[in-house]
């Protein structure tokens, strides 16, 4: 009788733990993506709020060592994930996620080319690793930045021009258009020497730009049938701001006065994308 109680014990023991496994490799993952200062997502409004929506294509990684980093490719909305799903290795207690936006392909590691002048979403945003408790049911709390430069670009008439010349001007810039990309840091590691030509129209133009020094860039504006040649480095010498690198999550704006005799800089700012605004979009595995 003794040996059959002690028997039904055990049985108990080895029963509850094994449910108390089971019902941690069944918890859901749970992300929670906040994005800084005017993040663009594609649902982004006027006032720079806005958030993920079912459909929405990233890539998330989950690290179990340096040697093994698992990439996801997860649609917003669209799918369930669990904990068991990722066959981590029976010994691993805890993991870093890390995500970017949109989803990249041709990944080692976490780590990939990214050429702005061919992608189709041209404002990648990283969130770098976060460690998180395997099993954890508890949401993961990741903030997405702009890995890339922003500059915008503010034409109006000077001498010898009318509004409608500007508003038809067009603009090639030339510059970088490639780095590799840690994803689990979050970070740009390398600039690659390829250049390319990006091309806008009318009188307000806007430029997505891979981090970068500023000396090479130039811009060919073409107005009425006449090019005017200026490099970015002159702008900024005239703006009285000077600068030798473009850096990530930061944005150049310049107020561009263009006459027949040339360029001049109105205005102008460098620093933080502004609004400030921080979007709560939840992105919830499960």
């Amino acid at each position: 009788m003794k040996n059959n109680i002690l028997f039904a014990l055990i049985m108990a023991f080895v029963f509850a733990s094994c449910k108390k496994d089971s019902i941690d490799n069944e918890n859901t993952i749970n992300i929670v993506a906040s994005i800084t200062s005017q993040s663009r997502t594609p649902q982004l409004g006027n006032d720079g709020s806005g958030s993920f929506e079912k459909g929405d294509i990233m890539s998330l990684f989950v690290k179990e060592d340096d040697s093994n980093i698992i990439p996801l490719c997860y649609e917003y909305g669209s799918e369930t994930v669990t904990w068991g799903d990722l066959e981590l290795v029976e010994a691993v207690s805890q993991v870093d996620i890390a995500a970017c936006y949109p989803q990249q392909e041709n990944l080692k590691n976490a780590t990939f080319e990214f050429n702005i002048l061919t992608a189709s979403y041209k404002d990648l945003l990283l969130a770098p690793a976060k460690r998180v408790t395997v099993g954890t049911s508890e949401p993961v709390m990741l903030v997405f930045d702009h890995a890339m430069h922003r500059f915008d670009i503010s034409f109006t008439p000077g001498d010898g021009y009318t509004k409608e010349s500007i508003e038809s001007l067009s603009v090639t810039l030339r510059a970088k258009t490639t780095c590799v990309v840690d994803g689990m840091k979050g970070v740009i590691k390398e600039i690659k020497n390829d250049e390319g030509e990006f091309k806008a129209t009318g009188a307000s133009v806007s430029f997505y730009l891979v981090p970068q020094t500023i000396s090479g860039i130039t811009l060919n504006i073409s107005v009425d049938g006449e090019n005017k040649q200026i490099t970015l480095e002159e702008l900024l010498n005239q703006l009285g701001n000077p600068q030798d690198e473009l850096i990530s999550g930061k944005r150049i704006s310049l107020d561009l006065k263009i006459n027949r005799s040339g360029i001049t800089v109105e205005g102008g700012s460098i620093g933080g994308w502004e609004n400030q605004a921080t979007v709560d979009g939840e992105v919830e595995i499960g």
